[in-house]
């Protein structure tokens, strides 16, 4: 019946309608099918955002034969885990290319670091830019931004080799783009010379990436590095840049249903709000924030909750956030988490007018 179904409907009017019929006909492994539920996803996702693309990579990767297809590695969507992990599972199940390989890593190292934000991330993302810079340099570049990414969460926890001198060496030596250098480009390079040269080199290349920003890139593109984005505007204390790319952040994971990066956007968010004193702002969004991840089953730390807290003078909601967040993040090797945790204990102490306690714990969060 759905074979039928799929031989009358018109590909370019229904494309999407007929991948289903198709799949749903299918009684096995199918490549043709399986190539035509991606395309179908790259086109579902820009109609009604990453879990409607989700459910057709879904079902292709049911029918794909041992080493998926390329594209369905390349183009999938982030927040979709479960999703991933199958992918994962299939490309596994039989030999590979050395292309795809480098694919299969690629797609470990990211989930990786969406799941747990840990310390081994930084690693694993630097050892598959390693392996895709001779066939795809632009990917390449772009997994050493996502290295250099990971390892601002992972710190001093980070796996031996993935600490952020090693990442920023490694990342010095990604294939350049052919082209005149775009705000991603420019960001890799500022990140990866704040560490191998020292703050003054960086300066030049974020601000040549913050103007640039957004030019020829799509809503993906602009989600996808909007974190690190809002990052190099601390680096510069460019706060009216912060409070722009910030709601920038929000709205746009929002829109494409991003779930796993909405969680961050509405604490980065949060965090800019608390320090123009909008406390009320800050707790809606942190409300979001946790409403999200209790859906999504994300276990990104909450840091604007900790934050916020503190901002109050909420000693019991912040100490009790503090210690069970200290200990969480400790535990998968997220030295960001600890971090803030241990900012936010100064700053509870400071607005209670506990000086000693403040100071303390101010010379715990620099070390």
């Amino acid at each position: 019946m759905h074979g039928g179904f799929a031989e009358v409907t018109d590909p370019r009017r229904d494309g999407e309608r007929r991948a289903r019929h198709r799949a749903r006909a299918a009684t096995g492994p199918d490549e043709d099918v399986a190539g035509e539920l991606e395309r179908s996803a790259t086109r579902a996702r820009a109609r009604a955002g990453l879990a409607a693309a989700a459910a057709f990579l879904e079902r292709a990767a049911t029918l794909t034969r041992p080493g998926p297809p390329d594209g369905a590695l390349a183009k999938f969507p982030a927040s979709a885990i479960e999703v991933a992990q199958q992918l994962l599972t299939v490309a596994e199940a039989g030999p590979l290319e050395e292309h795809l390989l480098a694919r299969v890593d690629l797609l470990r190292a990211h989930l990786t670091f969406v799941t747990s934000r840990g310390g081994d991330a930084p690693l694993l993302l630097v050892r598959a830019a390693g392996q895709l810079a001779s066939t795809d340099p632009g990917l390449a570049r772009e997994t050493y931004l996502d290295a250099l990414s990971a390892t601002v969460f992972a710190g001093h926890l980070a796996s031996p080799g993935g600490g952020a001198l090693d990442v920023a060496r490694a990342a010095s030596t990604a294939p350049q783009p052919l082209d005149v250098p775009r705000s991603p480009d420019l960001l890799l390079s500022g990140l990866a010379a704040n560490f191998t040269d020292g703050y003054a080199a960086e300066v030049p290349p974020l601000r040549q990436a913050l103007a640039s920003f957004g030019e020829g890139m799509s809503a993906d593109e602009e989600l996808r590095w909007l974190w690190l984005i809002t990052e190099a505007v601390l680096h510069l204390w460019d706060d009216g840049r912060w409070e722009t790319l910030s709601a920038r952040y929000v709205h746009l994971a929002r829109t494409a249903g991003a779930l796993s990066e909405l969680p961050l956007a509405l604490s980065t968010r949060a965090y800019m709000l608390l320090f123009t004193g909008d406390l009320a702002t800050a707790t809606s969004l942190t409300d979001e924030r946790r409403a999200v991840a209790d859906a999504t089953g994300g276990n990104i730390a909450p840091y604007s909750a900790m934050a916020l807290a503190a901002f109050r003078g909420s000693r019991a909601e912040a100490l009790a956030l503090i210690e069970s967040t200290g200990k969480d993040v400790t535990l998968r090797g997220e030295s960001i988490g600890a971090a803030v945790a241990t900012w936010a204990n100064a700053v509870l102490h400071n607005g209670l007018g506990e000086y000693p306690e403040a100071m303390a714990a101010a010379h715990a969060a620099l070390r």
